[in-house]
């Protein structure tokens, strides 16, 4: 028998049905991936592709696509026995989280600091609005949603810069944490130092830039975060005490 060529031997492919596949893919990984960083799913909370499947009206194949990418970027945990969750917090991991986020972060802005005009200034300020009134009306989704917009447009300024996913990632893993912490102590007890960014950023004041958005996470997502670990700490030592008998 006649060998095929390698362009004969390859089936046709339906270019629309393939569009239709990669679209639903990314829509399924853009929703799960956003209901996740705004912490919608909550730390520790048990996932399943069936409830997923049925809760965005698709197959199986696109919820196990999305949860592969996104356990790549760690913001789903992949058990054994096809178990899923997100990632429960630590006190370690929380500290290695904060440091790695002030490390990419200060350097992103400062880097990003070149590339800023008049309207991505008009748009912080904007997002920085969404989180004032988000805190206003306690309104969680807006409020997170605000913070993450100002910062992610801040550090994209810098085209094509290499920390955006990075920073991204580590958004993901402390997203579900920082939307607890939230309920927990209230947005109005939040400090954010997004005013001294902006100031940093007219000015084009690399190093107070840099002290602006380190300040921001040690004084904002630091201090919630570790409120809530104090919650937690003293609630589990409450249980492990010994229950007298009556």
């Amino acid at each position: 028998m006649k060998k095929l060529s390698r362009i004969a031997e390859i089936e046709p492919v339906d270019q629309d049905a393939a569009v239709d596949v990669v679209t639903v893919q990314q829509r399924v990984y853009s929703e799960l991936r956003t209901d996740i960083l705004l912490g919608r799913i909550a730390p520790g909370e048990p996932l399943t592709i069936r409830g997923l499947a049925e809760q965005l009206g698709v197959s199986a194949m696109p919820i196990r696509e999305a949860l592969r990418r996104l356990a790549a970027e760690r913001a789903v945990e992949l058990l054994g026995n096809r178990r899923i969750r997100i990632p429960v917090m630590s006190p370690e991991r929380f500290d290695d989280l904060l440091a790695a986020r002030i490390a990419l972060e200060t350097e992103a802005a400062s880097r990003a600091l070149g590339y800023v005009d008049d309207a991505l200034i008009a748009k912080l300020v904007e997002y920085n609005d969404e989180v004032d009134e988000g805190v206003r009306i306690r309104d969680y989704d807006r409020w997170l949603a605000g913070n993450f917009a100002f910062h992610r447009t801040l550090y994209s300024a810098q085209p094509d810069s290499v920390f955006v996913p990075l920073i991204e990632s580590l958004w993901l893993q402390i997203g579900p944490f920082l939307r607890q912490a939230l309920v927990y102590i209230g947005p109005e007890f939040t400090v954010d130092r997004h005013a001294e960014a902006l100031d940093a950023v007219r000015a084009r004041n690399r190093m107070a830039l840099r002290i602006a958005i380190e300040a921001d996470l040690r004084d904002g997502i630091t201090h919630i975060g570790n409120e809530l670990m104090r919650f937690n700490a003293a609630a589990a030592a409450k249980d492990s005490k010994p229950r007298k008998r009556g």
